[in-house]
């Protein structure tokens, strides 16, 4: 495979710029765990680029016959294609990078409303949308986050997705998202040599890893929760259009679990840590299993958590989320902590502090 190709450079540009600041210790490092880890982001991507051909097959379906079930079938594709990529976003590195693609599939935090914007601005333009013009667009209008608001918005009530405008783009996002996420895949299958042979790539999808365990605890829940030092606002979570921040949540979790989990469980032994293991396996279990009994979504939860007796079931949800965030928190705490020394990492300078 030829040497510093753009995957690598971009890989090396992002080791000096990661939030955690994460360096690995002088420790011999293990081929074999990045060798599972490849695997089984391998298949992740399949599944993915698979769930995606699936989606835009959906919309194609339903603008050709716009009936009910062609309906649900678009949605059911839309989120189970939306929950293959959040089992693999803990990959924050390597072919994700490049042209944004991660962007791409997902503009989110979004706290301006861009993705509304721009898709209202589109519905209203003389011409109904081209792949081209998506392409162009930027990523506001390009991934999931943009056919969640054609899907669910309220302001669809006035604009039917059955009209041409809105149906073309619909069609036109769902096959823009097909092609991001195909490249993923072929990308992966092609940086395999380079990621298994490279030590310092045990370092990169650990920090990875923990990076997204951090998003969700600080992003996705303590935000729009009110834990952050700043009021509860819903219309910060994740997928709120349509409910489904939970869902997404629980997906990511259990992509750790598939997809970080063996490597890290085979080097934890080889390291000498099969109490960690244990430790780390039930506490993971034990996030997703609260995730499994939450409702899907956090808007009505947090917009009801402050009020009367009539409404203490909507506060017990609120609780309920409270606790999972607490769960996501010790989880957090465990990787970045006991995972990190026993594998031979620890914290350094954080360039993004500004200290």
């Amino acid at each position: 495979m030829p040497t510093r190709t753009p995957f690598q450079r971009t890989a090396r540009a992002g080791l000096a710029a990661a939030s955690l600041a994460l360096t690995l210790s002088a420790s011999a490092d293990d081929p074999a765990p990045r060798e599972q880890w490849h695997q089984a982001a391998a298949q992740q991507y399949a599944a993915l680029a698979d769930a995606t051909q699936a989606l835009e097959h959906s919309a194609a379906a339903y603008c050709e016959s716009p009936d009910k079930a062609a309906r649900a079938g678009l949605e059911a594709d839309w989120l189970s294609a939306y929950q293959r990529w959040q089992a693999v976003r803990y990959i924050q590195f390597g072919p994700i990078e490049q042209q944004s693609r991660g962007w791409q599939l997902q503009f989110w935090p979004d706290a301006k409303n861009l993705v509304g914007r721009k898709v209202t601005t589109q519905l209203k333009a003389d011409a109904p949308a081209t792949l081209e013009i998506v392409k162009q667009a930027g990523v506001a209008l390009q991934g999931f986050p943009a056919l969640e608001y054609l899907l669910y918005d309220d302001a669809m009530d006035d604009v039917s997705l059955v009209e041409p405008g809105a149906c073309a783009l619909a069609q036109n996002i769902s096959t823009h998202i097909r092609q991001t996420t195909q490249a993923l895949e072929s990308d992966w299958q092609a940086f395999e040599e380079h990621f298994e042979t490279t030590d310092g790539y045990t370092h990169t999808l650990l920090q990875s890893a923990i990076q997204s365990v951090e998003l969700l605890e600080e992003k996705r829940l303590a935000t729009p929760l009110g834990l952050a030092g700043k009021p509860a606002n819903s219309y910060r979570a994740e997928a709120w259009r349509s409910g489904e921040s939970v869902a997404l949540m629980q997906a990511s979790l259990e992509g750790l679990q598939e997809g970080v989990m063996p490597g890290l469980t085979a080097l934890l032994h080889s390291r000498g840590h099969p109490a960690l293991v244990d430790k780390l396996e039930k506490q993971l279990d034990e996030v997703i299993a609260r995730a499994k009994a939450l409702p899907d979504g956090m808007v009505r939860a947090i917009e009801t958590r402050a009020t009367d007796a009539q409404k203490a079931g909507k506060v017990a949800v609120f609780a309920d989320l409270q606790g999972f965030y607490v769960q996501v928190s010790q989880l957090r705490r465990l990787l970045a902590s006991d995972v990190a020394a026993a594998t031979g990492l620890r914290r350094g300078f954080n360039s993004s502090d500004g200290d």
